[in-house]
C-alpha cells in the first residue's frame, strides 16, 4: 500500500459542551462536599431546647410577621464557663431579619438599662444570670414588645477564634482609648492565652482575635457602655462581612468555634441559615434605648429609658417600619413603674 493511501490516525477533538458539563459536574461535586462538611460540622453546636413554659412573647405588631428575630448574648465569663446561670450577658443584640429581602438590622441593648425582669427591676444584663436564656429572652420581649424565640450565646473566646480564622479585622483606633485598649489586650492574653501585642498609637490596624475582643470590651472611656455596645456591633459586622468574602477560612474554623456556641436552633435550622448567609446584608445597627437618663438608684448606676414607652415605639419603627406603634398593656405598666422609680 502506498504512503498516500495510508490512513492517518486523527486526534479526536473533545467537544466544548462535554468539557463544560464536566467542569460543572466537578463544581457541583466540590460544592456538595463543602456543604456536606458544613452540615456535619454544625452538629457540634451545643443545642438544647428552651423551657417554653418559662417563655414570654408579645405579638401585637402585625409587621413582625415578615421578620424573624433572634437574641444574641455575649456572656462575661472570665473562666470560659458557658453556664446558663451565674453569667451576666454584657453584650445583648437583637438581630432582626426581613424574611423577604434578607436585610438584617442589629439593635444593641445597653447592659445597664433599667428594666423589669419578671417583676423585679434591675439592669437587663442580670436576667441571663438569674434565669438563663429563657428569662433573658422573655425580659427583652416584655420590655420591647418583641416575639423572640431563638437565641445564641457565646463568650470571649469564640469571638477571638472567629477573628483569627478570617485573618483579623481592620479597625480604626482612636488615640483616646489606647490606655484602656492595651490593658484589655493584656487581660485577654491571660484569659485566652496568646501574646497579642499592644497597640502603639492611634491609626488603622488589622486586629487579631484577642485585640478585637479587647477593643469591643472597652467601657471606661468617653461614651461608656453606649460606645462599648457600638464597638460590639462594629466587630460583629466586620466578622460577618469578611467571613462572607472568605467562606473556606470560616469553614475551616468551625471545628474549633461551633462547640463554643449555645443555642436552641437545631442542625437543620442552622444549616438553612448557613445557606442564606451570602444573601444576608446588614443594613443598619443602632442602640437601645435611644434616649436615657444615666443616674444612680440606691447607690447603683443605671440607664433609665426616657421613657421606655417612647423607646419601644422607636424600636418598632426602626426594626419593622411600624409607625406609631401602640404598646402592650404590660409594657405600659412597666413604663409607669420605671418613671416612678426614676422620679421624672
Amino acid at each position: 500500500m502506498s504512503k498516500k493511501h495510508k490512513k492517518h490516525t486523527k486526534k479526536k477533538r473533545r467537544s466544548p459542551i462535554r468539557t463544560l458539563v464536566f467542569l460543572l459536574l466537578l463544581l457541583l461535586l466540590l460544592i456538595g462536599i463543602v456543604l456536606g462538611a458544613a452540615y456535619m460540622k454544625l452538629g457540634n453546636v451545643q443545642t438544647s431546647s428552651l423551657d417554653n413554659s418559662q417563655m414570654v412573647t408579645v405579638n401585637e405588631d402585625e409587621n413582625m410577621k415578615n421578620y424573624t428575630n433572634y437574641a444574641f448574648f455575649g456572656i462575661d465569663s472570665q473562666t470560659g464557663s458557658m453556664a446558663d446561670r451565674g453569667n451576666r450577658s454584657d453584650s445583648i443584640i437583637v438581630v432582626s431579619i426581613n424574611n423577604s429581602t434578607k436585610e438584617v438590622k442589629l439593635l444593641s441593648i445597653y447592659r445597664d438599662t433599667f428594666v423589669s425582669i419578671n417583676g423585679k427591676y434591675n439592669k437587663i444584663n442580670a436576667a441571663y444570670s438569674w434565669g438563663g436564656p429563657e428569662l433573658a429572652i422573655s425580659t427583652i420581649n416584655r420590655n420591647l414588645d418583641l416575639n423572640i424565640e431563638k437565641y445564641a450565646t457565646v463568650n470571649f473566646k469564640i469571638l477571638a477564634d472567629l477573628v483569627d480564622s478570617i485573618g483579623g479585622i481592620e479597625v480604626k483606633i482612636d488615640q483616646s482609648i489606647l490606655k484602656n485598649l492595651n490593658a484589655y489586650i493584656k487581660n485577654m492574653n491571660k484569659l485566652n492565652g496568646g501574646n497579642s501585642p499592644t497597640i502603639p498609637s492611634g491609626g488603622t490596624y488589622t486586629l487579631d482575635g484577642n485585640q478585637a475582643v479587647a477593643y469591643s470590651r472597652i467601657r471606661y472611656t468617653a461614651g461608656g457602655d453606649l460606645a462599648r455596645a457600638g464597638r460590639h456591633r462594629e466587630v460583629l459586622q466586620k466578622i460577618f462581612e469578611k467571613g462572607k468574602k472568605n467562606p473556606l477560612k470560616l469553614l475551616s474554623s468551625m471545628d474549633k468555634v461551633l462547640p463554643q456556641v449555645k443555642t436552641n436552633m437545631d442542625q437543620k435550622e442552622l444549616f438553612g441559615m448557613f445557606l442564606s448567609a451570602f444573601r444576608y446584608d446588614i443594613k443598619d445597627q443602632q442602640g437601645f434605648p435611644w434616649d436615657q437618663k444615666e443616674m444612680r438608684y440606691y447607690g447603683v448606676y443605671y440607664g433609665f429609658p426616657t421613657t421606655l414607652k417612647e423607646n419601644a415605639i422607636q424600636a418598632h419603627k426602626y426594626l419593622f417600619g411600624t409607625q406609631n406603634y401602640q404598646i402592650s398593656d404590660e409594657l405600659g405598666r412597666i413604663n409607669q413603674k420605671i418613671i416612678y422609680r426614676a422620679g421624672y
